[in-house]
């Protein structure tokens, strides 16, 4: 039976060649290819495809928080994470988060059609690329006692200005220590922030708001 396929992909031409390469497999229908994060969010609960390729940097919504939405409005369906980050913690912890397929754009097409059909079939699949990425990755990542205050002020839902004055600091040096803890966990959101937070153990989940 063909699987039914969404592409989410903020390049056009990265999409494109993701339906060149899938529908030349004769294997998968192309039902949607979108643009955006909040797009794919949509069509995913729309459509309810069997399998997503998803960038992980989109407008909107990165590739994380729409598989994380997306899996509220259709369980059923699988996620390969298409990217070309090549930086270990993130794609470890894309992979401690339950995506089911890792792929890095430097691939080639018959190793994105080779991960997608294994994701279809129920498997978890990571590129070869992928993998060495991932063997590349150093030791726990190392914060500040500010850095670590900061951390936990954003869990607890706190904006800039309300951490800073909680803190005693300007919102300039939160902001300061965000973008530096980001930088550090080698994520751009702070979803990706946190959850790699508690993979970390830095934080306790139950009190992320």
């Amino acid at each position: 039976m063909r699987k039914r396929v969404i592409i989410a992909d903020d390049h056009a031409f990265v999409s494109w060649g993701l339906v060149k390469a899938l529908s030349a497999l004769d294997e998968f229908d192309i039902v949607g290819v979108v643009s955006n994060g909040i797009d794919a969010i949509a069509e995913i609960r729309k459509n309810r495809p069997d399998c997503v390729v998803l960038d992980y940097n989109m407008p909107g919504a990165n590739g994380l928080e729409v598989f994380l939405e997306s899996k509220r409005w259709s369980p059923e369906t699988r996620f390969v994470l298409f990217t070309g980050s090549a930086v270990p913690q993130t794609l470890t912890m894309l992979n401690e988060a339950g995506i089911h397929g890792l792929c890095l754009k430097e691939g080639a097409e018959t190793e994105i059609g080779d991960i997608v059909r294994q994701v279809c079939a129920g498997r978890s699949a990571i590129s070869a690329g992928a993998r060495e990425v991932m063997k590349a990755a150093g030791g726990p990542v190392a914060v500040t006692d500010r850095e670590l205050a900061v951390l936990q002020a954003i869990a607890r839902g706190h904006t800039n200005a309300s951490a800073a004055a909680t803190l005693g600091i300007s919102p300039k040096t939160v902001d300061t220590h965000r973008t530096s803890l980001m930088r550090k966990f080698g994520v751009n959101s702070t979803a990706s922030l946190l959850l790699s937070a508690v993979r970390a153990g830095m934080l306790d989940p139950s009190g992320i708001r």
